[in-house]
Formats: C-alpha cells, sequence, structure tokens
C-alpha cells in the first residue's frame, strides 16, 4: 500500500500540440490518432494532457482532441448525459475503451461498499440533490454542488439506505484518469506549470542510454513531471525557436527516446507510446 501510495503522489503529464492531427485527411483518421493518445495515456497513468498552442490556425483540430480525450476518459454510463451530439465525436465507436478503475460496471445496489468510489452526475429530483453513478436507481447526496456537475463521490451508507457524499479524487489510491487542459505557446506552458522535472522528447538529444542513471535518480526527486512532444511537422526544438528559446532554456533532459531507430520519422502517437513505457519503468525502478 505504501508504495502504490508513493506512485499516485507523482504526478505525471504531458504536453502535446494542437497541430497534432493537421495532417490527417479526415475525421475518421484523426479520431484513431486521438484513441492512440488517450489508450496510451491510461495505460501508463497520465494525470494532466495540455494541449499546447502550435504556431498557426488549428482551434478545429484542438477542439476535435478536447472533445475526444474527454469523451474517452468519461465513464460510459455519464457519455450521453454529459456530451451532445455533434460532429467530432461521429466516430466515437471505433475509440478502444479506456477500462480504467474509474470506469465502473453496472452492479446490484446491494454489492455496493461504504468507502466505495465513483463517478456521478449531480442531479435535482423534488429540491433533492441526488448522483447518478451507473446503478439502477439515483444515490442522495450529502451536502452540496450544482445540478448538473461531474462529481466523484464515495459511499457513506450502504443498502438499503445508499448515500454519498463529494470527495477529491487525490485521496484515491488508484488510477481515476486524467485531466485534459488548454494550454498557450509551449514556451508560456512550461513556466506555468513549473514541473519538478521537465522533459524534452527529440531525436537530436542525447541517447536515452547515456542518460538513464541521472534520469532515474531526477525522478526519484520529483513530484511532477512533464514530458513534451513536438508536431507532425516539427520537433521541440523548431517550434521554441519560434518562441526565442532553445531546449536548453528549460530543462537538461533533452532525450532521444528511439536511439538506431529503423524509420526516417517516429510519429507523435508512436513516441508517446514508447517514451511513456520507459518513463514508467525509470519510475518504478525506483519505487
Amino acid at each position: 500500500m505504501e508504495e502504490l501510495i508513493i506512485l499516485m503522489n507523482l504526478e505525471l503529464s504531458i504536453a502535446i500540440p494542437d497541430s497534432l492531427i493537421s495532417e490527417d485527411k479526415d475525421l475518421r483518421e484523426k479520431t484513431v490518432k486521438v484513441g492512440m493518445v488517450g489508450r496510451a495515456c491510461a495505460i501508463f497513468k497520465v494525470q494532466k494532457i495540455y494541449i499546447y498552442k502550435d504556431h498557426g490556425d488549428y482551434e478545429r483540430d484542438f477542439q476535435i482532441i478536447k472533445s475526444l480525450l474527454e469523451y474517452m476518459e468519461t465513464p460510459q454510463y455519464l457519455r450521453k448525459k454529459l456530451f451532445p451530439k455533434k460532429e467530432e465525436l461521429k466516430f466515437v465507436g471505433i475509440l478502444p475503451p479506456l477500462r480504467t478503475p474509474h470506469h465502473k460496471l453496472l452492479k446490484p445496489l446491494s454489492q455496493i461498499k461504504v468507502g466505495e468510489f465513483r463517478e456521478g452526475l449531480v442531479v435535482k429530483v423534488k429540491e433533492r440533490l441526488m448522483v447518478d453513478v451507473g446503478l439502477s436507481s439515483l444515490i442522495p447526496l450529502n451536502g452540496s454542488a450544482n445540478e448538473g456537475s461531474r462529481v466523484t463521490i464515495r459511499f457513506t451508507q450502504s443498502y438499503p439506505n445508499l448515500k454519498c457524499e463529494i470527495v477529491d479524487k487525490s485521496i484515491i489510491n488508484e488510477y481515476w484518469g486524467y485531466e485534459v487542459k488548454r494550454g498557450p505557446v509551449l514556451s508560456k506552458l512550461i513556466k506555468i506549470v513549473k514541473p519538478n522535472l521537465f522533459i524534452i522528447t527529440s531525436r537530436w538529444g542525447k541517447n536515452i542510454n547515456e542518460l538513464w542513471d541521472e534520469l532515474v535518480r531526477e525522478i526519484k526527486k520529483s513530484k511532477s513531471i512533464l514530458i513534451a512532444f513536438g508536431s507532425p511537422k516539427r520537433g521541440i526544438k523548431e517550434i521554441l525557436a519560434d518562441e526565442g528559446f532553445k531546449p536548453e532554456d528549460f530543462t537538461r533532459f533533452i532525450i532521444n527516446m528511439f536511439p538506431n531507430q529503423g524509420t526516417e520519422t517516429v510519429r507523435t502517437e508512436e513516441a508517446l507510446l514508447g517514451t511513456l513505457a520507459l518513463i514508467n519503468l525509470a519510475i518504478i525502478s525506483n519505487r
């Protein structure tokens, strides 16, 4: 249990550009790529996904990325209530399921235990606040909340007198999904987030094996990690150059995660999966 608490106290975040899907031909292809990103983030317990502003007009693509990632993260029983029909969700049926701990399945009310957590939607029934948590009946809420808001709840009484309270999901000692946040340009985002450890992925960086021991030691000291990824057209070095900076202005961890790669390029969604696998290995080697 102590090891689990330590792992959950480490905040792992990524930064991806709003131009991530700009080269994909149609909405279906864009949906597939975003699905790969969401799935990778869930596998490796990413807690925050920052979508930073690349140079150019990618507002439409930003809306698609944000909508799809948030849709994936939402438990299935809440999706129709929280997401009205809109164009960017046309192909959500091809998104891979996350199967994370907060995506609970339907179960009999009698099997609910005091202390169990679920995600829910606050509703009002005859002036009383209730929470829809994907069960056969609404659950009375102890406390106040805004009607229509998504909340994390903990059951405070057992069947047949089920009741719940709203809690901060930071108290839950298991992975409880990610948050999607809009960011400014990358240089400003780094200054706002102020991670203990900032990692830039770049084919022009030092090979991961050369930095491995130092990276493991640095992760051990860190409470927050932010990993930045480039766009389909440009790497972090070029993106920061447009903002008047060099990667070295922000971190010494400029890492080539794919030394001796067999392809000319590594796509962002591929880099994301491979990088997070390596960072996960570095994290667990410390715990």
